[in-house]
């Protein structure tokens, strides 16, 4: 990583940070972009937690570059276009398409396409400074991203547009209750809460958590017959796991124990 970013890989689960509090963390600059794609494309464990350093989690499009046409705002209409495609929308891919679990720590305010970053997530906490705000309109813009795809799917459409059109601000309380946050915690106990949750997961048998995330995204998609088609031979591959075997065995060994414990009462 070239100090856009920085990831620290632990007891089977990763944590990839934002790492430019100086222009809170926007994810426009090409670097960073780039190093989310590729990161996000590969990641280096089965779970893994993004946060922001500094704090903001994302303040999205860099909009001093917007106004001066610069990077991926360059250009004529036709070079903006591919640029979108070749790099936030890259993201958006990337991030939806991951087998790794991920789950968003969001430490303070994510915006526009740092907002969408957090909804790309399967999981989603943050700390009592997090807002949220889909700005795009209030620029004159679209979210080219692809936020108008992520947000009805995390809220509902009537919230969504209400959201997308207002351009207001949700605060951390309010976002749990329209479910863009699973959970609230104080600032100091963010990361380790993320953290836990992202222990717990990482201690499940490598091959359940990765095809039961990819049923769960087949689910939008997939009619119910062929999902139970998929979802018959997905159970058939995770029957002949070695790790099936294992958990079967470490579950019987604990009923073994209970059953011991209750008996000598």
């Amino acid at each position: 990583m070239s100090g856009q970013t920085r990831v620290e890989t632990t007891d089977g689960y990763g944590i990839l940070t934002l790492a430019r509090p100086d222009i809170r963390n926007a994810l426009t600059g090409a670097e960073m972009l780039a190093e989310l794609v590729t990161f996000f494309r590969s990641p280096p464990t089965g779970v893994v937690v993004v946060t922001g350093e500094g704090p903001a989690f994302s303040a999205g499009g860099n909009v001093k570059d917007m106004a001066e046409k610069e990077g991926i705002f360059a250009g004529t209409p036709a070079e903006i276009t591919e640029g979108y495609r070749r790099t936030i929308q890259e993201l958006t891919r990337a991030v939806y398409s991951t087998d790794a679990v991920t789950i968003a720590a969001v430490n303070g305010p994510a915006v526009g396409a740092g907002f969408d970053l957090v909804l790309g997530c399967d999981l989603r906490i943050g700390s009592s400074k997090a807002w949220f705000a889909h700005t795009f309109s209030e620029l004159g813009i679209i979210p080219g991203d692809g936020g108008a795809w992520l947000l009805p799917r995390a809220v509902g459409w009537q919230r969504a547009t209400e959201l997308a059109l207002t351009a207001r601000r949700v605060y951390a309380a309010e976002a749990v209750d329209l479910d863009i946050l699973l959970e609230v915690t104080e600032p100091e106990a963010l990361l380790d809460r993320a953290r836990a949750l992202a222990e717990e997961i990482a201690a499940k048998p490598p091959h359940s958590v990765r095809l039961t995330k990819r049923l769960l995204r087949l689910s939008r998609t997939t009619d119910l017959e062929a999902f139970l088609e998929l979802s018959a031979a997905l159970q058939a591959v995770s029957h002949a796991e070695p790790d099936h075997d294992a958990a079967v065995a470490r579950y019987l060994a604990r009923l073994t124990r209970r059953a011991r414990v209750s008996g000598s009462d």
